[in-house]
């Protein structure tokens, strides 16, 4: 088989904003592949290190990895960290996403960790259930709901707004050692600030629909499902100072903690939208157990 090499792509450092905004720019100058052999080579070189590879990173590459592929490429993926590479080939079993042909989900050999998602209409609520069913098991004394609440709006905004030709993926991890849980959820489709400023001719800032993405009942009235589903649920998870929320969408990101909103243009345009969430266990409120009722 004569494979040809294309283009590739180097992943020099984690630095979050870096690490987007060469996603954007590689993706917008990738023509469709022109041979069955044709090949990108993505480098994770070895100052990307395992401890630094957040959700963030790997929700993101995900998606630029099923945006080649379904470009027509075959897909070379070279990590010179051996902890990361171990990481990525054997705990995520990333390559696996790609090669077996719209796979939702490959548990981790670790038991105790959640692995990656593809977000898939219809599979949803068993994503949800099982990262409820998770967390409510390790710790049986907090109230998860709003959790899962959490994941219904996200996933309810992806089939919204995005339009993404199945390319959306969604990752959690728990910090032990910090106490958080890190949410991040992206596809490569429409955008909410995109969506939203179609749907509210009067917002002419893509800084200003994601601000307005926050409100209750909004809605980019797509789908019978998310009539006034919007983000606000998400919104009120914000209570604790190690909380945040950050939408990444088109032309402009937002950040939401404890102090505020603030929202900010970007200098390059992410073509669909990027979520990460910071929460901490200690703002889930404790479950009630009633002892009223003692069925035997």
């Amino acid at each position: 088989m004569n494979y040809r090499i294309r283009k590739t792509f180097n992943f020099s450092s984690s630095d979050k904003m870096e690490w987007v905004k060469n996603i954007c720019q590689w993706r917008s100058c990738l023509a469709k592949a022109s041979h069955p052999y044709d090949c990108i080579n993505i480098i994770i070189d070895d100052k990307v290190f395992k401890k630094d590879f957040t959700p963030f990173h790997i929700v993101t590459l995900s998606c630029f990895i099923d945006f080649i592929k379904k470009n027509g490429y075959l897909i070379i993926l070279d990590v010179f960290n051996d902890e990361l590479k171990k990481f990525i080939h054997e705990d995520i079993s990333l390559t696996t996403y790609w090669r077996v042909e719209n796979i939702a989900h490959i548990d981790s050999p670790d038991k105790s960790r959640l692995n990656l998602w593809r977000v898939i209409s219809g599979r949803s609520e068993e994503y949800e259930e099982s990262v409820h069913r998770y967390f409510s098991n390790k710790f049986p004394d907090v109230d998860f709901l709003m959790l899962k609440t959490c994941l219904a709006e996200l996933y309810f905004n992806v089939f919204d707004h995005a339009n993404a030709e199945g390319i959306a993926f969604s990752y959690i991890h728990y910090d032990e050692q910090k106490g958080i849980i890190h949410i991040a959820i992206c596809d490569f489709g429409e955008g909410i600030a995109s969506t939203l400023r179609k749907v509210y001719p009067k917002i002419k800032k893509d800084e200003e629909a994601l601000k307005k993405s926050l409100e209750k009942g909004v809605t980019a009235r797509s789908h019978n499902h998310n009539k006034g589903f919007g983000l606000d649920n998400i919104l009120s998870m914000i209570t604790e100072k190690e909380s945040a929320l950050r939408i990444v969408s088109n032309k402009a990101m937002l950040f939401c903690n404890v102090n505020g909103i603030k929202s900010y243009p970007l200098s390059f345009e992410i073509k669909g939208t990027l979520i990460y969430i910071d929460l901490p266990i200690s703002g889930f409120d404790k479950s009630e157990i009633s002892d009223e009722y003692v069925f035997l």
